[in-house]
């Protein structure tokens, strides 16, 4: 159990544990947190028989929600992990559809209960299907950790884990290195009811670390004031999110940040920012990170250059995972999977010997293989397909052009069009800067790639899982 985990007389009971804008607490405060919230949670739920409750649980962005986890799996529940930002209804819809027996959620310091109607199946009715791999498949005894996906590509999928199959992918520290390392401090950027939210919360708290959590939407200059004051060692986010932290905040601040560890993940990382990272943080390591829901942790890279090595496909990566290419999209076959889709929710059909499509595009380029992007993700222009990375890799190689991005626009004659926010640098004249993403699109794309409407903005708008948005 995390709690058995988390509570080891090797901990410093007064070393910082979380640390959020309104509040922080040591390792002592943070287990009497957790066995009140056992006490609480536990005199709500319903009584369930013989079987596991299966609890949906809005997890918030801050103490609560770390404890909330921890005391559900001492209460040995089922857990659906739900954004904390959806409204009452909504929650419930999708608690609905997913037949859950109870709804908790975090109001006012105080865990609230809604019991629901839905529940009346057999434990069989509602087990994960599809599951990937022997290892995975005998688990009755212990709970399991539903994930439900971002949703980027249509409708959220149930992905099941369990606390083993989320762990497994963590680096743990040795005692050794424990005893003798300064504390790992660790910045929370991803909304944590997601996989990745819950690998950067798994690998601080299990290595005896510090996790920093920012308030939602939180700016970039107060995200920076927070990583300062807590002393943040270690950041995860997507590359759109240290885009963001690099272009809007106070760059003298932000260098004063003792990094010793870069990890990007969630979407693909280019050249540019890579090198803009490793050139701010020259004593970090950087590192880019292949994962997903369904599949776990896949690989990471850490050789500075975009992309992955061509010498990984049909072969075993360092995180014991296969990778083969398949009409331009990456499949994966891993040993960090899931257990299975949960059978109330819509899932794809399961490919041939555990291997799984991706949805991710790739191409071969010397002993490279770069990301191409998602096959969700591309334009339809009058029948041709345009690739919004290649597109943003034009765009961005445009001087006094910081940012952008490039998504799909309705339209009535081509049923798509590409169009094309960007923000300028500083002080950089806005007509002069389209005219040059023109001319520079003009001679690099074809003309179908090239952006028929193109905007200048302020600043991009991130989703709630810190990525690019590719809708209108």
């Amino acid at each position: 159990m995390l709690f058995d985990e988390l509570n080891k007389p090797s901990i410093d009971p007064n070393r910082l544990a979380i640390a959020t804008p309104k509040e922080r607490v040591s390792w002592s405060e943070l287990l009497d947190r957790i066995e009140s919230t056992r006490g609480q949670v536990a005199g709500l739920l319903p009584q369930s028989g013989n079987r596991r409750l299966r609890t949906g649980v809005q997890v918030p962005a801050d103490i609560a929600g770390v404890a909330g986890l921890v005391a559900l799996d001492t209460l040995e529940c089922d857990v659906f992990l739900m954004d904390d930002l959806l409204d009452d209804s909504a929650a419930e819809r999708l608690a609905t559809e997913c037949r859950l027996d109870v709804l908790l959620c975090h109001r006012d310091g105080h865990w609230l209960a809604k019991e629901l109607d839905s529940a009346a199946a057999s434990p069989n009715d509602v087990s994960p299907a599809n599951s990937d791999a022997e290892s995975n498949l005998d688990s009755d005894a212990v709970s399991n950790v539903t994930i439900l996906t971002s949703g980027t590509e249509g409708k959220p999928k149930a992905a099941t884990h369990t606390w083993t199959t989320l762990a497994r992918p963590v680096r743990r520290l040795s005692p050794e290195k424990l005893a003798k390392q300064t504390p790992q401090v660790w910045l929370l950027s991803f909304r944590v009811q997601l996989y990745a939210g819950l690998q950067v919360m798994l690998q601080s708290l299990l290595n005896q670390g510090t996790l920093v959590i920012p308030g939602t939407g939180a700016a970039p200059n107060d995200v920076v004031a927070l990583m300062q004051s807590a002393g943040v060692t270690h950041a995860s986010a997507t590359p759109s999110y240290w885009r963001r932290l690099v272009l809007f905040a106070d760059r003298q601040a932000l260098t004063s940040i003792p990094l010793r560890q870069i990890t990007l993940g969630g979407e693909a990382a280019d050249q540019q920012i890579l090198d803009s990272l490793q050139a701010i943080f020259p004593a970090a390591r950087v590192a880019h990170i292949y994962a997903t829901t369904e599949l776990g942790r896949c690989f990471s890279v850490t050789d500075g250059n975009a992309g992955f090595p061509k010498a990984w496909i049909d072969g075993v990566t360092d995180d014991g995972v296969e990778l083969r290419i398949d009409e331009d999209q990456l499949f994966v076959r891993s040993a960090n999977a899931m257990k299975g889709y949960d059978q109330t929710t819509d899932a794809p059909v399961e490919s041939l010997y555990g291997w799984r499509a991706t949805g991710d595009l790739v191409q071969v380029v010397g002993d490279r293989v770069l990301f191409a992007g998602r096959n969700g993700d591309m334009i339809n222009v009058g029948g041709n397909k345009v690739r919004p990375l290649s597109v943003e890799a034009v765009v961005r190689a445009v001087p006094d052009v910081a940012d952008c991005r490039v998504f799909a626009k309705s339209s009535s004659i081509a049923g798509q069009l590409v169009a094309c926010e960007f923000v300028a640098e500083n002080a950089a004249d806005i007509d002069e800067v389209k005219q040059a993403i023109a001319a520079a699109c003009r001679e690099n794309l074809a003309g179908y790639e090239c952006p028929r409407f193109l905007a200048a903005v302020d600043e991009l708008t991130l989703s709630a899982a810190g990525k690019t948005q590719r809708r209108e």
